[in-house]
C-alpha cells in the first residue's frame, strides 16, 4: 500500500488532502490528514498540487509512431511517452483502413497488449470512420470509406479485433443507421463526425441509444439560424459525449469558451487531442497518413494548407488554454479528466476503486510527474 499527501483535486478544487492506493487503484480518499492506519504508507508532497490524470479518446499516435501501422515495440514506446506527458489513458485514433490492415492492426495490438510497463493504458481504438460521408472526408483516405449497411458493420466490427470502443458515423447517409445498430449490439459508441447531418439526422442516430461527437465544430454543418445541425444538437445536451479539439485552432478560443460555458454541456464536454503519429517532437515538416505535413503552431497542415492533426498533447493543449485564460481549471480538468474519464468508467477522477492515475502539477501548470496505476512514469 502506498499514498501522498498534497494538494488533492477534490470537489472542483485543490484542498489538503490524500490518495492511498494498492495494487493500481485508490483505497483512499479524502480532505485533510489521512486516517491514522494510511498516514505511515503517505509520503508527503507539501504544496505540491495533484489533478487525474488526463484521458484522451482520439489519439492518432505520438512520439513518431502512428498507432494504426506500428509494430508491437513502437505501441510500445509511444505509450511511455504518452505517460511522461500526462495522459494517463487514450483511445487509439484510426484513420479508415482496410478490413485486412486492421486485422492485422490488430493482431499487432493484441501483441502489444502482452508487454508491460509503466505507460499509457490504451482502452481501446476510435476509428475515424469507416462510415463517413464521401465529401467530409477532409484529410481521411477516401478509398478505405465502406458503404454503410449491417453486413458492412459485422465485417469492420470483427477486423477489428475487439479492439473497437468508438466509430465516427454520418447518420444520413443511407444506411448509416442499420450499421450504428450494429456497432452498439457490439459495445461500440456511434459518434457522430464528417458528416453533412443535419439535427434530424443526430435525433434519429440517440433515438435507439448513446452516441458522441467526434470533434464538434469540424467536418460537420455549421450552426446556423434555419439548421442547428450537430452543433445545436450537442448545445442542447443530446449527444451523449461531445469531444472537441482545444489547440485554439480547430475552434476558436471564444467558441470553446462558450461551449465551456454552456450548462448542457458541462458534464458532456471532452477535449481530445487528435494528436497525429509526430505529436511530442519538434519536427516541423513530415509525412502522416500518407500525406506530407507541416507544423504550424500547435497543428499540422497539408501543401494545401488544410488543416490535419494536432501536435502537441492534451494536457499541454488544455493548460494553455487556463494560461491564456480562455478555460478555468475546474473545466480543463472536467474536459480532459472527468467528462471522458466517465465514458471510461474507471479513471479520471479522485474516488475509491478507480485507478490511482494521477499526475503533479509545476507552477505554470506544465506537467511535472505522472503516475499511472500508482507506479511513476
Amino acid at each position: 500500500m502506498k499514498g501522498i499527501r498534497a494538494r488533492i483535486w477534490l470537489q472542483g478544487r485543490f484542498r489538503e488532502g490524500y490518495l492511498v492506493w494498492e495494487r493500481g487503484k485508490l483505497v483512499a480518499v479524502g480532505a485533510g490528514e489521512p486516517p491514522r492506519k494510511y498516514k505511515k504508507a503517505c509520503v508527503d508532497r507539501g504544496r505540491a498540487r495533484i489533478t487525474p490524470g488526463f484521458v484522451d479518446t482520439l489519439c492518432h499516435g505520438f512520439a513518431g509512431v502512428g498507432a494504426a501501422t506500428a509494430a508491437a515495440v513502437d505501441l510500445d514506446r509511444m505509450a511511455r511517452a504518452l505517460a511522461r506527458v500526462g495522459v494517463t489513458t487514450a483511445y487509439a485514433g484510426f484513420y479508415p483502413l482496410s478490413l485486412g490492415k486492421l486485422r492485422a492492426a490488430a493482431k499487432r495490438w493484441d501483441t502489444y497488449a502482452k508487454l508491460r510497463g509503466v505507460r499509457t493504458r490504451f482502452a481501446g481504438w476510435h476509428v475515424e470512420g469507416v462510415f463517413v460521408h464521401p465529401e467530409m472526408v477532409g484529410a481521411l483516405p477516401p478509398e478505405d470509406v465502406l458503404e454503410p449497411s449491417e453486413r458492412n458493420a459485422e465485417r469492420f466490427v470483427s477486423a477489428c479485433g475487439g479492439w473497437l470502443r468508438m466509430s465516427t458515423i454520418a447518420p444520413e447517409v443511407p444506411g448509416a443507421l442499420d450499421a450504428a445498430e450494429v456497432l452498439r449490439a457490439h459495445q461500440v459508441m456511434p459518434s457522430i463526425g464528417h458528416s453533412q447531418a443535419e439535427y434530424l439526422h443526430c435525433e434519429a442516430l440517440a433515438a435507439n441509444g448513446p452516441v458522441a461527437i467526434t470533434h464538434l465544430g469540424n467536418r460537420v454543418l455549421p450552426l446556423s439560424a434555419r439548421e442547428p445541425g450537430p452543433i445545436g444538437f450537442a448545445m442542447e445536451g443530446r449527444a451523449d459525449h461531445v469531444a472537441v479539439i482545444p489547440d485554439a485552432v480547430h475552434v476558436a478560443p471564444e467558441t470553446l469558451r462558450l461551449w465551456a460555458r454552456t450548462s448542457k454541456l458541462r458534464d458532456r464536454l471532452m477535449a481530445v487531442s487528435d494528436n497525429l503519429s509526430h505529436a511530442g517532437l519538434p519536427a516541423e515538416d513530415f509525412e502522416a497518413g500518407g500525406q506530407r505535413l507541416h507544423r504550424d503552431g500547435p497543428v499540422a497542415r497539408n501543401k494545401k494548407d488544410e488543416l490535419g492533426g494536432t501536435l502537441d498533447p492534451l494536457p499541454e493543449l488544455l493548460m494553455r488554454r487556463v494560461r491564456d485564460g480562455v478555460l478555468t481549471m475546474a473545466q480543463a480538468i472536467r474536459m480532459g479528466c472527468e467528462v471522458p474519464g466517465r465514458l471510461l468508467g474507471d479513471c479520471g477522477r479522485f474516488e475509491e476503486g478507480l485507478r490511482a492515475d494521477f499526475v503533479e502539477l509545476r507552477e505554470d501548470n506544465r506537467i511535472a510527474r505522472v503516475w499511472v496505476g500508482g507506479r511513476q512514469a
